[in-house]
């Protein structure tokens, strides 16, 4: 017989890479999510207004990511993302007893601050637990099995909420949001079995300013880092507002209301795909071609997205967008982190999410007015610019050698 409590001993035995992938597919049990712009659009806010809390969100968490980097390489990595997890869980409490739009606002901001937090932390966590040889890749390929959890907890969470709202009534879209916090209540209690990484332990903690110096040091005089970031900023395909378009897209498209969950399950099985097989993409054809093909993908998803009326149709785009929207994630998390200082890695991450979220906090209401507006309209122009930028701004990285172009 195992004495009690024994899986938790092996739970905590795994190594940091296997147990943030565990920590994020409870984190990202999300049975609301589907459900979340009929939900709110029944709780009287418009669709400007939904928009609006995801860009408060990216603002929030903007303002919280030099703080919140600055307490992860002073305080340790490890704390840095436990406190994430802690605040993701109130953030779902926040919003299941939120009745009005500044109660929801309200979760957002808690949610967004949670964000920050997890932010460079999570990324400085991995990258310093795995083997010093050939990390760019490593990196890669352990952000890319923490994204295929996240997407195979999608799957799961989308699927029995879709099942849970196959009738769309007040009364089931809250059961979705109830589990909500229990899925990401577990990913709280797991994550405090993480360890901090001993070379991370026995660094000695330099002072805020210190790292904030390093920090911007090494963005502003790092050209191919810029050009990265540069990169990432103008192919970004707003995944977070995509989670809200999508749905008004189905309702748009004449899709079945069960779709809207079961739609989001089976994008996050291609997305599973994706992401643990990102890190192939460089592998085989160099990290020039590999980022092409990851950012370009979605621009044109989106273009094909516009001219479709088609409510079959509208579900295959969806689904695919869903898994190409997600290539590209594990690419830049490994080619970002190869150019950090490793002393100031978790306040340099942050510093790259607070450039990159302002982008995203001012388009981000751009588009929810171009929504409001015209749906086509704006996967039309938002499809344009990913196009545009992946073909203008090609990454000045150093392709392998069996890859040269």
């Amino acid at each position: 017989m195992f004495p009690p409590f024994s899986w938790l001993h092996r739970l905590g035995s795994l190594s940091t890479p296997k147990l943030v992938a565990i920590v994020s597919f409870f984190g990202q049990l999300y049975f609301f999510v589907p459900v979340m712009t009929p939900y709110l659009l029944g709780k009287g806010l418009s669709l400007a207004q939904i928009a609006g809390m995801q860009t408060i969100l990216m603002v929030t968490q903007l303002v919280m990511e030099l703080p919140t980097g600055v307490l992860a390489d002073r305080l340790g990595h490890r704390r840095s993302y436990q406190i994430a997890m802690l605040m993701a869980v109130t953030g779902e409490v926040v919003t299941l007893l939120a009745n009005t739009y500044p109660h929801f606002i309200a979760g957002q901001v808690v949610a967004g601050t949670g964000f920050a937090f997890a932010s460079g932390s999570v990324d400085a966590l991995v990258y310093e637990s795995l083997p010093p040889e050939n990390r760019t890749t490593g990196m890669q390929r352990a952000k890319g099995q923490i994204g295929s959890a996240m997407q195979l907890a999608s799957v799961f969470a989308y699927g029995v909420g879709a099942w849970i709202t196959r009738e769309l009534t007040m009364g089931n879209m809250r059961l979705t949001l109830k589990l909500d916090v229990v899925g990401v209540g577990m990913s709280f209690l797991i994550a405090l079995l993480l360890r901090e990484p001993v070379r991370h332990i026995v660094q000695e903690r330099p002072d805020s300013l210190a790292l904030l110096r390093t920090g911007w040091k090494t963005l502003r005089s790092n050209a191919e880092l810029q050009r990265l970031v540069l990169i990432s900023i103008v192919t970004n395909a707003f995944v977070a507002h995509l989670l809200i378009f999508y749905q008004d897209y189905f309702l748009q498209t004449g899709v079945s209301p069960i779709w809207l969950g079961l739609g989001l399950s089976l994008g996050s099985v291609v997305a599973f795909f994706t992401q643990l097989h990102a890190w192939r993409l460089p592998a085989a054809l160099g990290n020039r071609r590999g980022l092409l093909i990851a950012t370009g993908v979605p621009g044109v998803l989106y273009l094909i997205m516009a001219i479709n009326q088609h409510p079959v149709v509208a579900v295959i785009l969806f689904v695919l967008q869903w898994g190409a929207v997600q290539l590209s994630l594990p690419l830049f998390s490994g080619l970002f982190n190869a150019h950090l200082d490793e002393s100031a890695r978790a306040t340099s991450l942050s510093l790259i999410s607070g450039v990159v979220t302002v982008y995203i906090g001012i388009g981000g209401v751009t588009l929810g007015w171009l929504a409001g507006q015209s749906l086509s309209l704006m996967f039309a122009i938002l499809g344009t610019i990913i196009v545009a930028g992946t073909i203008l701004i090609r990454p000045h990285v150093q392709p392998d050698p069996d890859h040269a172009l």
